[in-house]
């Protein structure tokens, strides 16, 4: 991160990829390293732009009557990059008639307003009961209307509770503190005169405003000063004003996020646009003023939910505006401040939206953060992770990535991706008719279904590529059973890979535990890596199999070696069962045409919860890692029936494991990807399951961008083409959680017709945050995962809470697979 101090310290240049806009590039900047070190560095050449947050410059047509232009609105022209806002965003942010009227089709509670609109666009808005709108098209009517329109408005019904009113202009230029002026409601006359004064001032398309101010709440009990004996200071009651700012971000996955709440009390007299005094909490000023914790509790809600909604409002109307519009291809308001006014009516605390805020008139955050350093990272990290994604986009768009296998219809989401990031992929797949054709730049069509022969593949798709003369980018996976056949690609083509002698070390189950076991030492400050394997063995001939039972002990796991999504893994309690199952797999035609190989190993049962580990690593180093629990097995196929993220563990246990799949991917060999790590936390520690040499599959990526906003497969296309992504573990937002039901279980449930229906009404009431179901059925010869269902909330109890509601309700509860007792374990 840059911050220039200047506008001499930048430079425009039309860009090389975007005809007509410009290039912004850094000659001089303040730097920010880890640790807090911070220098003033000159860049030769200088460095390219990828996200631009303007500075703290008023945009306002008052400011600029005594200023003159702000220097961004130069610099913010036509750029290529992302932006944080610009002076056309900026002015819509603090439109108050526009924002008010946005607002109140939200449900947010807004004062009653009286709007004098001159010249207004064509738009039409559903009337609202808090806002009263004269329109006219020339300024002598509105003069005629203005007398009986106040004096009806200041009879309204609403109004009688207040005792004074804020007439101000709104739109255009204009800034919502601008000329602003409080009167007496019973001074009609003063009213009428403040309007029309301003009347002049406005220009087409701008209002004059006229909103009811209600009396600020005030404390329950005074604060008394600590007495003597011998003198008694006299209490002074005055009266107070009590002011609210929330901070908002558009959150990397496009979702308004609340950041902070401040507030500060000023005296009652004090205007609504005066600077804030001493920022403080809203919980301890409340508590202080004596109001109980329901009081508190129910005002933050309605808090949240009004200024998230408010940032919704702002996203959905920017998003049908022009680039011209909006200033610019890459602007868009990323950061909001909305104030509220909070009165008693009724013996209950109602809050009122005051104004909107762009981001450019600072959000009170960094000096009240620096008071509250704990709070810190929550009140910046929203925006930060805004910044990088939208600097990820930037990097990524109009690259050229080769990707190897489209998997089955879960990795729609890859495409989409993709697609949205306007990634131009090439895909290599052995079916020529499915979907995600429909959504890559080009397909190529070649069957490398035979893994046994994947170097002869890969000369032939190499030789496919350069006879199309493509230049290729970057090169990877997201299907496992694809994984060694693109690093061998990745080699032959010359892309960024991790070798292929590493990803059959990763790939293959019982190399990557004899290969970690035979690790002679590790860093001397972590743990020794041969501590997280579990003994295991290959079985190649059914003559191996009875000396690998002989060096075993029971009950162990037996589980094909190149097995993905849990097929082909059983718990064998002796050597019969062993012998059963291994015959039984053997026979799995079906299996093997999903491009497993028939090899087998035999594995050591280990106890305790098994958890997973999405991580991050570029160029050997540990950027970011997501934990999640799964719960107890449903059955000797170790169905996985119930996950929970984030995980439940204490932080201590959570870096065990982390630690444990850094170190399994490292000694592998794996220095550059998103890799998914299986484990158990035992007695003595983490021990490793498996490594999956690629992103997570079916739902993980979902669940990540869900819980911290975090695109899991936007960062495997930046590390797939050396780019090294700005990535760390967020604050989670939420708890996610989800039920897996066995095939026979959803095909019997299925018998019921409403199933259907209601499944979709549940997901349609967000009961239900997302439904995936497996591609094929049960033909393997034993029990697999078919329906998965997941719940989102703020609250941990709630999802669990849903998930029983919803399991009941769909009729997939059932005696043999409780979901209570799968999911007892996660709460």
């Amino acid at each position: 991160m840059l911050l220039c101090l200047s506008s001499t310290w930048l430079s425009k240049i039309p860009s090389p990829e975007h005809p007509g806009l410009f290039s912004l590039r850094v000659h001089k900047a303040i730097t920010f390293e880890e640790g807090g070190h911070t220098y003033l560095d000159s860049f030769q050449p200088p460095c390219r732009v990828s996200y631009f947050l303007s500075s703290l410059g008023s945009y306002s047509t008052q400011a600029q009557d005594k200023e003159g232009p702000c220097l961004d609105s130069k610099l913010e022209a036509d750029l290529d990059c992302p932006a944080c806002g610009s002076p056309q965003l900026s002015r819509i942010t603090e439109n108050m008639l526009l924002t008010r009227q946005l607002l109140s089709q939200k449900g947010v509670g807004i004062p009653q307003t009286l709007a004098f609109f001159f010249h207004p666009p064509p738009t039409s808005w559903p009337p609202h009961p808090s806002i009263t709108v004269v329109s006219v098209q020339l300024k002598e009517q509105l003069q005629e209307l203005m007398p009986g329109a106040i004096n009806t408005f200041l009879q309204h019904p609403e109004l009688q509770s207040c005792h004074e009113v804020i007439v101000q202009p709104s739109g255009g230029g204009w800034y919502s503190c601008d000329n602003e002026t409080t009167l007496v409601k019973r001074d009609r006359e003063g009213v009428l005169s403040a309007t029309l004064a301003l009347l002049p001032r406005i220009q087409e398309g701008e209002s004059i405003l006229i909103s009811a101010s209600y009396e600020s709440v005030q404390p329950q009990k005074p604060l008394k000063l600590e007495q003597s004996i011998a003198y008694k200071a006299p209490e002074v009651l005055r009266k107070l004003a009590l002011r609210i700012r929330a901070t908002v971000c558009r959150a990397a996955d496009d979702q308004p996020q609340l950041s902070q709440v401040v507030c500060w009390v000023d005296k009652a007299e004090a205007p609504a646009s005066a600077r804030p005094t001493v920022l403080q909490t809203l919980e301890v000023t409340l508590q202080e003023w004596g109001f109980t914790q329901d009081d508190l509790t129910a005002i933050q809600q309605i808090i949240k939910q009004w200024a998230e909604a408010a940032m919704q409002a702002v996203m959905d109307y920017q998003s049908q505006l022009s680039d011209q519009d909006k200033g610019g291809a890459g602007a868009q308001t990323d950061l909001i401040g909305v104030e509220f006014a909070l009165m008693q009516h009724d013996g209950k605390l109602r809050p009122l939206l005051l104004r909107l805020t762009a981001h450019h008139r600072g959000v009170y955050s960094t000096a009240f953060s620096l008071l509250m350093l704990p709070r810190l990272a929550h009140t910046v990290e929203p925006l930060l992770q805004t910044m990088c994604q939208r600097a990820h986009s930037f990097f990524i768009a109009g690259k050229t990535i080769l990707v190897i296998g489209a998997g089955g219809s879960l990795k729609m989401s890859v495409w989409h991706t993709a697609k949205k990031q306007n990634i131009r992929i090439i895909l290599v797949n052995p079916e020529s008719d499915h979907p995600a054709i429909h959504l890559v730049w080009k397909f190529l069509h070649y069957n490398f279904t035979d893994h046994s022969e994947d170097e002869a593949h890969s000369r032939n798709i190499a030789s496919m590529i350069r006879e199309s003369n493509l230049n290729i980018n970057g090169c990877l996976t997201f299907v496992c059973n694809c994984s060694v056949l693109t690093s061998i690609l990745c080699k032959e083509l010359g892309l960024p890979s991790n070798g292929v002698e590493m990803i059959n070390i990763a790939k293959k189950k019982s190399h990557t535990q004899q290969h970690l076991g035979r690790v002679a030492h590790s860093l001397q400050h972590f743990p020794d890596v041969s501590l997280y394997t579990v003994p295991c063995l290959q079985v190649n001939s059914p003559a191996e199999l009875q000396e690998v039972i002989e060096k075993v002990d029971f009950p162990a796991v037996m589980k094909l070696e190149y097995g993905e999504g849990g097929l082909g893994v059983k718990m064998v309690e002796n050597p019969q069962q062993c012998e059963e199952f291994y015959d039984s797999i053997k026979q799995q035609k079906d299996l093997f045409s999903l491009g497993i190989t028939p090899e087998v190993m035999l594995m050591e049962y280990v106890g305790g919860e098994k958890h997973v580990v999405d991580l991050i690593i570029f160029c050997g180093k540990l950027l970011a890692a997501f934990v999640s629990d799964y719960g107890p097995s449903g059955s000797q196929y170790f169905l996985n029936l119930s996950h929970i993220m984030p995980s439940k563990l204490c932080p201590e246990k959570v870096n065990q494991l982390v630690t444990a799949a850094y170190q399994s991917c490292i000694y592998c060999g794996l220095k550059n990807g998103v890799f998914n790590v299986d484990l158990k936390m035992t007695e003595t520690g983490p021990k490793l399951l498996e490594i999956n040499p690629r992103t997570g599959g079916i739902y993980m990526p979902a669940w990540v961008k869900a819980v911290y906003g975090f695109d899991l497969i936007l960062v495997s296309f930046l590390i797939a083409c050396d780019i090294r992504p700005h990535a760390w573990t967020p604050e989670p937002r939420g708890h996610i959680a989800g039920l897996s039901t066995p095939m026979t279980q959803y095909l019997q449930a299925l018998e019921n017709p409403s199933f259907t229906a209601t499944l979709k009404h549940l997901e349609a009431n967000r009961i239900i945050h997302s439904i995936i179901l497996r591609d094929g059925s049960s033909k393997f010869g034993f029990e697999v995962v078919s329906l998965n269902l997941s719940s989102f909330s703020h609250s941990k109890e709630e999802v669990f809470k849903r998930l029983l509601i919803v399991s009941e309700i769909l009729g997939l509860d059932s005696k043999e697979y409780p979901f209570k007792y799968f999911l007892d374990p996660l709460m």
